[in-house]
C-alpha cells in the first residue's frame, strides 16, 4: 500500500512541475499587488538585496504514514516598484519563519 502512495505521489509531483513553471512564468512583469490579490498575503517577506522584496509563500506537506513532513516554497521577487522579475521554488524541512532567501543579482 505504501508503494502505491509513493508512486502516486511521484506521478503527481512530476506532472505538476511543468504546469507550476508555466503558471509562475505568467507572473513575471506583473504587479506584486495583483499577486497578493490572487494568492493572498505571503507568509513572510524579505529584502531581495537590491532594494526590492521577496514575497514568500509556503505550503506544508505532512503525511506521517509516508514519513513526509516538509514545506513547498514559492518565492516571488519584486523590484522596488512592485514589478515581479523572478521566481524560485524550493522544498525545505524548515518552517517559513526560519526560511532563508537566496538573493538575485
Amino acid at each position: 500500500m505504501k508503494k502505491a502512495y509513493i508512486v502516486l505521489f511521484l506521478v503527481i509531483a512530476l506532472t505538476s512541475c511543468s504546469s507550476q513553471k508555466k503558471t509562475l512564468n505568467t507572473w513575471i512583469g506583473s504587479s506584486k499587488y495583483n499577486l497578493i490579490q490572487s494568492w493572498g498575503p505571503p507568509v513572510h517577506t524579505a529584502d531581495d538585496g537590491n532594494g526590492g522584496e521577496v514575497l514568500i509563500y509556503a505550503q506544508q506537506v505532512y503525511a506521517p504514514d509516508l514519513k513526509l513532513n516538509y514545506w513547498n516554497y514559492r518565492m516571488m521577487y519584486a523590484h522596488s516598484d512592485g514589478t515581479i522579475y523572478h521566481w524560485r521554488t524550493s522544498r525545505q524541512e524548515i518552517p517559513p519563519t526560519e526560511a532563508h532567501v537566496t538573493f538575485m543579482n
